[in-house]
């Protein structure tokens, strides 16, 4: 369906406030990108290899655990690649199949609607799925200030879902 690749083409923003936060359970990227191995990643004691893989993570995060946190105007924002080109696709799915569940999109009345409309719905879908990932890094915030050695177990992220 054209509206879903439409969505998929959109660059997700957060909250720059969450970046180092991001950064801080990512492996750098750059010169060693793709060399290194599992084990040298591991030692760096980082959970997601790529960014966008947080971003997903805290969408689902937030999304299960029902928290949204909007961005204000004005706040410094920073992007992530479109959605198109986040792997596992299976995932970028179930994040968008969450998101229509949980939007109050009319699919009845999508058919008929003015390309306007359209592009209304999706920038809504975008900030859906931008107030579930922001909700996600703050509670990631929160665990990690309540209880810092949380984050020292390795399934602490499985274990943060429940």
């Amino acid at each position: 369906m054209d509206f879903l690749k439409r969505l998929k083409d959109r660059r997700p923003e957060y909250d720059a406030q969450f970046s180092s936060l991001v950064k801080e359970f990512t492996i750098e990227q750059g010169g060693l990108m793709g060399r290194q191995s599992e084990e040298e990643r591991w030692m760096q004691g980082k959970y997601f290899t790529f960014q966008y893989e947080m971003y997903m993570y805290a969408v689902l995060l937030g999304m299960r655990k029902n928290y949204r946190i909007s961005i204000a105007r004005g706040t410094n924002r920073a992007y992530f690649n479109e959605m198109r080109n986040w792997q596992p696709s299976d995932v970028v799915n179930y994040i968008i199949m969450g998101l229509l569940a949980k939007s109050d999109l009319d699919f009845n009345a999508l058919e008929d609607m003015e390309e306007e409309e359209v592009e209304k719905e999706l920038t809504k879908l975008r900030s859906l799925l931008e107030e579930y990932a922001n909700g996600g890094f703050d509670l990631i915030r929160a665990k990690k200030e309540e209880e810092p050695a949380f984050f020292l177990n390795e399934n602490c992220f499985l274990d943060l879902l429940d």
